[in-house]
Formats: C-alpha cells, sequence, structure tokens
C-alpha cells in the first residue's frame, strides 16, 4: 500500500517532531579518489592536490562535491537499510489510549485542529537491527492522513508491560520487544493505523481508549 500523503497544512499544524526519513532517492556516481600513478593528466590550479602516501601511491583530497556525493551515498544507505528495518518481522499493538501522564511531547496550542496525547502500546518482534521506533508513524483510522513519527518511546518489561526498571535493555532484534509509543494525535480522531516506510503495520484500525496508566513525572533536582 502506498505511504499516506498529507497536505502539508496537516502535517505542520501540531506535531511536536517530525519524521525524519531520507526521501532523497538519487544516486550519486561514485567517486574516484586514486590517481594512476602513471597518469600524464597535467594538474591544474583547478584541481584537488595530489599527495603521496606512505605505502608510496599518489593520491588525492576528495573536492567539496565528492565529500557531498559520499555523504549523500552513505545517508541513502543508512535509509535504505531503515526502510527494510522490519525484514520479515511484525508489530502488534497491545493497547492505545488517550494519555494525559509525563511527556516530553505537547500538542500545539494554537493549532487549527485541537490534539491531545495517544499512547499506543505495542510489541515487535522479528525486525533487524536497523529498524527505527522514531520511523513509526500514526495515521487517521479514517482518513488515511498521517501525523507524523517521531514518539516519545519508552521500553517496557516483556511480561507486564511495566516500565523497565533503570539500567534494564530491550531484547536485541530479532527477539521481542514491547513499547509504550506516544505520539500527539487529533483530539476527535478515535482510531488510528500504524504505518513504517510506508509498510501498513495494522491490519484494522486500532480505537483508542479514554485513558489507562501513565508514566510518573520525574523529581525536581534538589539544589
Amino acid at each position: 500500500m502506498m505511504k499516506p500523503l498529507l497536505p502539508a497544512s496537516f502535517l505542520m499544524i501540531f506535531l511536536c517532531a517530525c519524521g525524519k526519513q531520507c526521501t532523497d532517492e538519487k544516486k550519486a556516481p561514485a567517486s574516484n579518489a586514486s590517481v594512476n600513478a602513471g597518469s600524464n593528466h597535467p594538474i591544474t590550479p583547478a584541481q584537488p592536490r595530489i599527495r603521496q602516501n606512505p605505502r608510496g601511491e599518489l593520491k588525492r583530497s576528495l573536492t567539496p562535491k565528492e565529500k557531498s556525493q559520499v555523504v549523500n551515498q552513505i545517508l541513502q544507505a543508512r535509509a535504505r537499510q531503515q526502510a527494510a528495518g522490519l525484514g520479515h518481522g511484525s508489530v502488534s499493538v497491545n493497547k492505545a489510549w488517550n494519555y494525559q501522564g509525563y511527556s516530553y511531547l505537547s500538542p500545539n496550542p494554537s493549532a487549527a485542529i485541537e490534539a491531545r496525547l495517544v499512547a499506543v502500546d505495542l510489541t515487535i518482534s522479528g525486525h533487524t537491527k536497523y529498524f527505527d521506533f522514531d520511523d513509526i508513524e500514526i495515521v487517521d483510522g479514517e482518513t488515511m492522513v498521517s501525523y507524523g513519527s517521531d514518539p516519545q518511546a519508552v521500553p517496557l518489561s516483556l511480561s507486564d508491560g511495566h516500565p523497565m526498571p533503570p539500567g534494564e535493555i530491550p531484547a536485541p532484534a530479532p527477539k521481542a520487544s514491547r513499547w509504550l509509543m506516544i505520539y500527539a494525535f487529533p483530539k476527535n480522531t478515535s482510531t488510528f493505523h500504524l504505518y513504517y516506510w510506508g509498510r501498513k503495520l495494522t491490519l484494522h484500525p486500532t480505537k483508542i481508549a479514554p485513558s489507562g496508566w501513565e508514566l510518573p513525572y520525574p523529581e525536581p533536582e534538589k539544589e
């Protein structure tokens, strides 16, 4: 299924953070940083300076354009890894509810569409080490309008769904792990879907319960 598109006016109205997915799919030509020692091409001031390395091979510095191409290639490769990060795994939603506890996210009070925070308790398994929880986006269950990604993610105990104690870490991929994801979402929307890089994670729209458990607020630092 194609990834739902959101008009620009919707994407920016109230979300606390935006998705970070790379969308530049242009392939830059591979840079050639080596110059043959027998080359007879003259070196002009416009060409990079050639220097000799300890092994006696002649090398030259990359031009700014070539450096930019290399960086773009790395970013594109990383994006492809993240896009395929779910692999043959799956994501299941355990429950979802209107959230009023502690979060570093907050809806924009001046947004054209009134929003609230929504908590999603989910379990993921069978994924790869490149899976990125920040790239799970929440989508209106009726209109299929996307309201972005970059949720607040909190690891939970797989057995009881409580926050993990300090010092504990979730099981590494592809083992199952459980997470609390907090999103900003329209106040009057009652269902949602989850997507990952255009891949639909939920078979049916998930209904949002009126309330649920909450994270405690951090204790103030002692002076």
